[in-house]
């Protein structure tokens, strides 16, 4: 018979962060996931609610929802590919140009955003980018003819990647600080181009600090409802708007609910397309499974 393993006491330690995990993760989507078959909002001093599929019927019927969504994936796309494009060079830099006893200074100014709040950065911005503001005024002063483009989707990317590019630089920088130099080095003196050094050594070295970032930009853009609230206009607002709206204004909660669920599980297929993808190019150009 086989013996029962007993339970080691050093693995209790692990009990308390399981719980937490258990209370503000798993908790809250089954809770979401129950009341997306409610017929009306358990908290706004109703009768207890009865169930329904009606929520989800009225979701896959809206236009508005999968246009809204349509939209948010775009405007996560493009700030992602941005917040990579700016993120890898200053990465880079931090990692293997910056000399050490430096690179703590640099630290300091990536992070320095978080110092604040979110909503302070976004109002600063906004005054940067309005008419007559600081940006729109010193660049007319100077004989550069500037236009205000706030209450634009141009001015929320702006905003978007002004508060997420700290997270991608954070991220890469992880992963490039303990790329060896030795191997750059060979690699340039094997004959590789900085191109192709970048495509098969730097690039798959790196991709697990790429995917930490995407996952921490990507999914929280899409979900944004404050700042195409602020700065995207009228015609700025995505999905994370239009659930916030069900919540706040129409206290329908179910409907909230299943949208939330929706664009829960289209953001977990994508993340999961992302990471095959990355592991798969990984393979191709010889990095690590």
């Amino acid at each position: 018979m086989k013996k029962k393993k007993k339970i080691q006491p050093n693995s209790l330690w692990a009990l308390p962060s399981a719980g937490l995990l258990l209370l503000l993760t798993i908790a809250p989507l089954a809770m979401l996931l129950l009341f997306s078959f409610m017929n009306r909002n358990m908290f706004a001093g109703q009768p207890w609610p009865g169930w329904t599929m009606g929520n989800i019927t009225r979701m896959m019927a809206s236009g508005t929802f999968w246009d809204l969504l349509l939209r948010s994936l775009r405007t996560g796309l493009i700030v992602t590919v941005i917040c990579i494009a700016a993120a890898y060079p200053a990465a880079w830099a931090m990692a293997k140009v910056v000399p050490e006893k430096r690179r703590g200074m640099c630290m300091i100014l990536v992070i320095l955003p978080f110092f604040t709040s979110q909503l302070l950065l976004i109002y600063a911005m906004m005054n940067l980018i309005q008419t007559g503001g600081l940006l729109m005024t010193a660049l007319n002063a100077i004989g550069i003819p500037a236009k205000s483009f706030l209450y634009t989707n141009a001015a929320t990317v702006l905003v978007l990647v002004y508060e997420y590019l700290p997270y991608m630089i954070l991220c890469l920088y992880s992963s490039i600080e303990g790329i060896g130099d030795n191997l750059i080095h060979a690699s340039l003196i094997l004959g590789a181009n900085k191109v192709r050094t970048f495509t098969h050594i730097v690039f798959p070295m790196s991709a697990p600090g790429l995917l930490s970032g995407i996952l921490l930009v990507f999914v929280p853009v899409v979900g944004s409802f404050v700042e195409p609230g602020l700065v995207g206009g009228s015609n700025g607002m995505m999905v994370g708007s239009l659930i916030n709206s069900q919540y706040k204004d129409n206290l329908n909660m179910g409907y909230g609910a299943v949208l939330s669920c929706v664009l829960l599980i289209v953001l977990c297929v994508i993340m999961a397309i992302i990471s095959f993808a990355t592991k798969k190019a990984q393979q191709s150009i010889g990095g690590d499974v």
